[in-house]
């Protein structure tokens, strides 16, 4: 979906007896970061609370109601299956809330690997995974966009790219900074309202996909383009993905997102250290366009103040470049380096 086709949504968020779980990342970058207005969520067993008593991190509040009935009280334009269940599919309960909202007019969002449009045949139907059916390959028109392009990158899959996209994002508007984000993940699109899931799209697209992404973003002449990113070169499941978005998004500096668990991505594969992953996406990126690491966004979750502020220290000394949780502490350190960092030159033969 791109920015053209973008409505103004109120939101209802299907999340019953599961808001406060982490499959629940959905509801939660909505909430957090998401520009469209949120009426309620529905969950039975929090039913009487708000958002803010459940998750005061997500800095907005919004009731939490027990029932389909209840949240039609808030006058919702779309309702948001804000969980991804066990197995990918969704109970029978669920699906009979949601055929009840549509049959009261109210827009299915779903983000989920089910299309749901087959489903409720005649409904509202939009399936956030579903790509456009246009996409180009890539063409080499995003080597001339004007403004700066970054890219998040990890060393591991899973480790916060898109919410260290968002917080880079908030601390550039709070500085002045026109920003757009490009979103590439289901959660993303729900929050920004417009992107392309490119874990659906075809390989052969992925790169002309994450350049027509920039391309849109671009036309509102920001100062600075955010691109999510995907996956990790280092893990087999997902580099394709990974590859796809380094080379068709063209940035001109990359962030390291990191962590600081030492467990392997999965059996025979190590996890990469923050230096050699910069390395790595430095080299990879240079075949096309090179592009720099900046600054490494690191999750510090489940780490103490003391151990969170020590592992920063260590990444950054071992990489030679800033480090900062932008979630926990400040995303300015990244900011800061981001802005610092030169348009890039592409390969000219």
């Amino acid at each position: 979906m791109m920015r053209a086709d973008m409505p103004e949504r109120k939101y209802a968020i299907l999340a019953e007896g599961r808001f406060t779980d982490s499959n629940a990342k959905t509801s939660h970058g909505l909430i957090r970061y998401g520009k469209d207005e949120v009426a309620c969520v529905i969950d039975s067993k929090l039913a009487g609370k708000t958002i803010l008593d459940a998750m005061p991190h997500l800095e907005r509040d919004a009731p939490i109601v027990v029932s389909l009935e209840e949240a039609l009280e808030y006058s919702p334009t779309s309702i948001l299956v804000g969980v991804a269940p066990a197995g990918g599919k969704l109970p029978m309960e669920w699906m009979d809330l949601l055929r009840a909202a549509a049959d009261s007019g109210i827009e299915i969002v779903s983000g989920l690997h089910q299309r749901l449009a087959p489903e409720f045949p005649g409904a509202n139907v939009w399936d956030v995974r579903e790509p456009p059916d246009d996409l180009p390959l890539f063409s080499g028109e995003g080597f001339d966009v004007e403004p700066k392009v970054v890219l998040t990158v990890g060393t591991s899959a899973a480790i916060g790219k898109m919410t260290a996209s968002l917080e880079i994002e908030r601390a550039a508007r709070k500085s002045g900074l026109q920003t757009e984000f490009a979103a590439t993940g289901q959660t993303g699109i729900v929050i920004a309202g417009w992107g392309v899931s490119v874990d659906a799209v075809v390989s052969d697209f992925i790169a002309g996909a994450s350049e027509r992404l920039v391309l849109e973003a671009a036309k509102s002449s920001p100062d600075l383009i955010l691109v999510e990113g995907q996956g990790s070169l280092g893990h087999p499941a997902y580099s394709g993905v990974t590859l796809g978005l380094l080379h068709g998004s063209c940035p001109d500096a990359i962030i390291l997102c990191a962590d600081a668990s030492t467990e392997a991505i999965m059996a025979g594969v190590p996890r990469p250290k923050p230096s050699l992953a910069a390395r790595l996406y430095e080299e990879v990126a240079a075949l096309v366009k090179p592009a720099p690491v900046v600054a490494v966004s690191v999750n510090t979750r489940g780490l103490s103040d003391d151990e969170a502020n020590d592992f920063i220290a260590k990444v950054s000394s071992e990489t030679g470049i800033p480090a900062a949780d932008p979630f926990r502490g400040s995303a300015k350190p990244i900011l800061e380096a981001v802005s610092k960092a030169p348009k890039a030159e592409p390969l000219r033969v």
